[in-house]
């Protein structure tokens, strides 16, 4: 599949990615409310016209942005849940976990606007959402195959815990970062918290 490139005032071509990236660091640095096509095509080194030819004006720009984080997630979470289905409910809670502070350490920009809005307060809701919806499903569909071969359904209560999961993922990564600490071992200590949370539960009881 070729990419789409545009043509900057150089002669230099650009794919939508390193478009992207100029759009997100910008946004992320100056908020939606204040940042400008001009910046973003600055820092692209590219023209206004261009970045409205290729990828719409400002609001279109900024959804694109958190769309293609969001997607990037999405496939990670799919990678990592993939190879979960054989996984114990402790191995599982790392696997819920490991995409979102993967995010937060590869894509940090990214992490920030889909998950903590911009610097101006600007925040995707309905899209953190359908993340969050996403990333928790796929959570409790794991943790519900996970325990069949060993009693009943859980029905809402793997949903519930998967909530959970995401939650605490979301708020250690959170104050990882606001810190400056280490994310692999924010995300190695969230993922104890979780597994022991898992150890000290009931699971029959929670099925009566």
């Amino acid at each position: 599949m070729s990419v789409r490139t545009a043509l900057g005032p150089s002669g230099r071509r650009f794919d939508e990615d390193q478009l992207l990236d100029a759009a997100r660091g910008v946004f992320h640095a100056a908020g939606y409310s204040a940042a400008q096509i001009a910046d973003i095509a600055q820092r692209a080194g590219t023209t206004r016209p261009t970045l409205y030819a290729r990828l719409g004006s400002k609001e279109q720009i900024y959804r694109r942005v958190i769309e293609r984080e969001a997607d990037v997630l999405n496939a990670w979470i799919a990678d990592a849940y993939e190879h979960g289905a054989g996984l114990s409910l402790t191995q599982l809670a790392q696997t819920g976990m490991e995409p979102l502070f993967r995010l937060a350490a590869e894509r940090a920009e990214g992490f920030d606007l889909l998950f903590r809005g911009d610097r101006t307060g600007d925040h995707p809701t309905s899209l953190r959402r359908q993340v969050l919806g996403a990333v928790t499903e796929r959570l409790a569909g794991l943790i519900e195959r996970r325990r069949q071969p060993f009693g009943p359904a859980l029905g809402p209560t793997a949903e519930a815990l998967a909530a959970a999961c995401v939650g605490v993922a979301i708020q250690v990564c959170e104050h990882a970062i606001d810190r400056g600490d280490d994310l692999d071992e924010a995300g190695h200590l969230a993922a104890q918290f979780v597994a022991n949370a898992f150890r000290n539960l009931d699971f029959d009881a929670l099925t009566e």
